[in-house]
């Protein structure tokens, strides 16, 4: 079935220049070898494994007001097909296929249509993660108007079809709009949003909202992000009450650059999302970060992809110190300082926490990129994490973890 699927693809995209007044190539091939060894269980070996992820890219410009997107994707773990004889492709997928038009109703009106990743702002709550071998992109639709330099985007997505067999199940979507003010002048974009999404599982229900602010921008040596929201809505467990939502967020980033120095950089931030309150039973007080490209933020050993559930409801802050510099053109060098601890004290919710504290540990991430060759970029990273000894999440027996991984990049 992928085979035909491949075919159709490329003839479609032969075909391409009999309807387009162009259509033009692209793609990726990107290696990443890492060393992994950041189980909190002293008995587990660590790992050693290489993913390999290639892309390719047709654009098709039909003509000033359409273009057209075919991206095709395959992502693997060298060796998990145990075989030589290419005996099957089991991520091999359409990442991408869409269709644009513009300049609709006097230039105010465009839209996006079909499969698409979805990147907004700084990616805090919707971002096309990158990072992760397959990366993240929606079947949606993108209804947009621009006026100057404002623009707001009315944005619709299916997240998981349920069919109905018999019964009917409601399906998993994501609708909402993203409205954005965006100065070039004074290189300044101010951002709000509200996202409504109803996640579901075969025991929980949730009706989530979500609305929020961001700001971003330079002034003189200086440059700062602001990201706040907040969450409402309804969360049920099946056989019990439902619960209110009331959760919220705020991350700052601010650094100063020395253009002079190596391009040097200094930064700081503060991040802290909501987690339960002990008090409340009544309430969800737990802050979820949606579809967001989590490895930016908090660490990049990513132990909170999946916030939060994996700071057991507790929130999380976070203090963050970063330097970075670039020696000499093509080398760049980055240090980046996480101290982590829970926002919610988890000694008081029961004698299961007794003896617990806020602290989670800290983590600190080194990373080097330099230009190989014309296209091809390389980057090395190393982590290390020392655990808190008496946190009460990322529990296990050892308290020092650590990760590296060597990145090889080609974009053609």
């Amino acid at each position: 079935m992928k085979t035909i699927f491949v075919i159709i693809l490329l003839c479609a995209v032969a075909a391409g220049p009999l309807a387009a007044q162009s259509v033009e190539f692209s793609g990726q091939l990107r290696e990443r070898s890492e060393f992994n060894d950041k189980s909190f269980l002293e008995e587990m070996h660590h790992d050693v494994y290489h993913q390999l992820r290639t892309r390719l890219r047709a654009t098709g410009t039909v003509n000033e007001q359409v273009r057209v997107v075919a991206e095709i994707q395959d992502a693997r773990v060298f060796g998990e097909e145990t075989s030589t004889l290419n005996a099957g492709a089991s991520h091999f997928d359409l990442r991408q296929g869409f269709v644009e038009v513009k300049g609709l109703a006097d230039g105010l009106l465009g839209f996006t249509l079909g499969r698409q990743a979805l990147v907004y702002a700084n990616e805090r709550f919707l971002g096309a993660i990158d990072w992760h071998p397959y990366g993240q992109t929606f079947d949606a639709g993108v209804l947009r108007l621009t006026a100057g330099d404002f623009r707001i985007d009315a944005i619709g997505a299916a997240v998981t079809r349920n069919p109905v067999m018999p019964d009917y199940t409601r399906d998993v979507f994501l609708t909402g709009a993203w409205a954005a003010w965006t100065n070039a002048d004074i290189r300044t974009t101010v951002q709000a949003f509200f996202l409504y999404d109803n996640p579901a599982t075969t025991l929980v229900r949730q009706n989530r909202q979500t609305a929020g602010l961001y700001a971003g921008g330079h002034f003189a040596g200086f440059d700062y992000e602001l990201d706040a929201a907040v969450q409402m809505g309804d969360y049920m467990i099946t056989g019990s009450p439902a619960k209110d939502i009331s959760a919220n967020m705020i991350g700052v980033r601010v650094g100063y650059a020395f253009p002079q120095l190596a391009k040097l950089r200094i930064g700081a931030g503060f991040d802290r999302l909501s987690g339960q309150d002990p008090n409340d039973a009544e309430k969800m007080g737990a802050f979820h970060t949606l579809y967001a490209t989590n490895h930016k933020y908090y660490g990049f050993m990513d132990y909170f992809l999946n916030i939060p559930a994996t700071t057991t409801g507790f929130g999380l802050q976070d203090i963050i110190a970063q330097v970075s510099l670039v020696p000499t053109d093509g080398f760049a060098l980055a240090v980046d300082l996480h101290l982590f601890s829970t926002a919610s004290d988890p000694a008081e919710f029961g004698s299961n926490y007794d003896g617990k504290s806020n602290a989670i540990g800290t983590e600190v991430d080194v990373t080097a990129k330099w230009s190989l060759a014309k296209a091809v970029g390389m980057t090395l990273g190393y982590s290390m994490f020392s655990g808190a000894a008496d946190r009460a999440v990322l529990t296990g027996t050892t308290d020092a973890t650590s990760w590296a991984y060597l990145m090889t990049t080609v974009n053609f």
